[in-house]
């Protein structure tokens, strides 16, 4: 054999060894020849797995700050570390948007409950502070509650047991007695909402969120009073 045929057989394997990749010994006899039916269902097998896999959905941004969401309600506006945390994790712009929908749906009713009963549990405490401790309230709240059910129209009683300033203007009403110009007629009344009242009936949840149709009423009469 000469050497130009020696050279060839040379560059030959070379080139083998660089393009071929190592086959696993799994994959080899006591001969050291290919296994192809054990190949053959290894490689049906991961393409089986590989087809299962959850495929993304939607259209993946070039950066975090790229994300294209919609925001349902101004309480709930991207946050740019959230973002980049979605985005490091694979999120979609679809994915991501489903997030901050879900935080609407699920998180800010729980953070307005929260918020609530805070709110509620301060206002008690000045109330039992007003009437001379939690006994005394208790006792008065009750007298309250009674009068307000058989004086005031329903809806109207509600609203002013959601609040202490609610709750004071019933005391106020029933220590003057049932011909106080604010209790009109049988079961009605007629309250005199100022400005600031009918701005803090607007930020109750059953006027934006539950669009509470005699709250609605309440509040547009009142600025019409006013302003008209």
């Amino acid at each position: 054999m000469t050497d130009k045929e020696n050279e060839k057989i040379e560059e030959t394997e070379d080139i083998k060894e660089t393009q071929v990749p190592e086959t696993p010994k799994k994959f080899l006899d006591d001969k050291g020849e290919l296994k192809t039916n054990d190949l053959l269902k290894s490689y049906l097998a991961l393409e089986k797995k590989m087809s299962s896999m959850p495929k993304s959905v939607g259209t993946m941004p070039d950066k975090p700050e790229n994300y294209q969401l919609e925001m349902k309600n101004p309480l709930i506006q991207p946050d740019p570390e959230i973002n980049k945390l979605l985005f490091e994790h694979g999120f979609t712009n679809e994915q991501a948007q489903l997030v901050y929908d879900l935080a609407l749906e699920k998180v800010l009713p729980v953070l307005e409950q929260v918020g609530q009963k805070i709110q509620q549990d301060k206002e008690l405490e000045a109330l039992e502070q007003t009437f001379g401790g939690p006994e005394q309230f208790n006792q008065i709240a009750h007298q309250i509650a009674a009068w307000g059910e058989k004086n005031l129209a329903p809806s109207v009683f509600e609203t002013l047991s959601q609040s202490k300033d609610g709750i004071l203007t019933m005391y106020q009403m029933m220590t003057r007695g049932i011909d106080s110009p604010l209790v009109q007629g049988k079961g009605l009344v007629s309250t005199q909402d100022d400005e600031a009242t009918l701005k803090k009936l607007m930020q109750s949840p059953k006027y934006w969120r539950d669009q509470d149709p005699e709250l609605i009423k309440r509040v547009e009469n009142g600025f019409k009073r006013l302003y008209d």
